[in-house]
């Protein structure tokens, strides 16, 4: 009887080690695992949205910035887009562009031919596209006008399909 008992013993500490080795084996490996991240939702970006900035009305002319973007999905990870930003008066310098763009995990990246130093980067969600402009000359960069920034918080206003045009030429 003790002689099973004994057997008992050593099986059981035997299967015991063996697990508390496969768990250290487990451990290491999911160490080096990436975080499960949750999948990004997919926003269709489709719309127009307005800069939401503070702007003044003074004598007919408009002080501050104003802006419109407009977007057209083309396939889940192409659209087409019309920018335009305006610093307003006095000088109303501004900028404009259309172009096809890459979009994934609802994000888009331009970096203009004419400007390589440039990249704007536009976060959409749900209700709003967030730009933000990084460049090396910050007189004339990204191809706009004297000082003129895209960065802000452009307000979804319609999810309608809009015309695709340069904003600027009205073409």
């Amino acid at each position: 009887m003790q002689e099973v008992t004994t057997q008992i013993i050593n099986r059981t500490y035997f299967h015991t080690q063996r697990v508390i080795i496969l768990i250290s084996i487990l451990i290491f490996f999911l160490q080096g695992m990436p975080p499960n991240r949750p999948k990004e939702i997919f926003i269709n970006p489709t719309g127009t949205y307005d800069l939401k900035s503070d702007t003044k009305k003074k004598d007919g002319d408009i002080y501050g910035y104003f802006g419109t973007v407009k977007v057209k999905l083309l396939q889940n990870s192409r659209i087409a887009m019309s920018f335009y930003i305006c610093k307003g008066a006095p000088s109303y310098n501004s900028g404009s562009f259309v172009d096809t763009l890459n979009y994934h995990d609802n994000k888009v990246i331009r970096i203009p031919e004419d400007d390589p130093s440039c990249k704007l980067v536009f976060t959409f969600s749900k209700k709003e596209i967030t730009v933000v402009q990084q460049q090396k000359d910050l007189n004339f960069g990204c191809g706009f006008g004297h000082g003129v920034f895209a960065d802000g918080s452009y307000k979804k206003i319609s999810s309608k399909i809009p015309l695709i045009e340069d904003q600027l030429l009205g073409q």
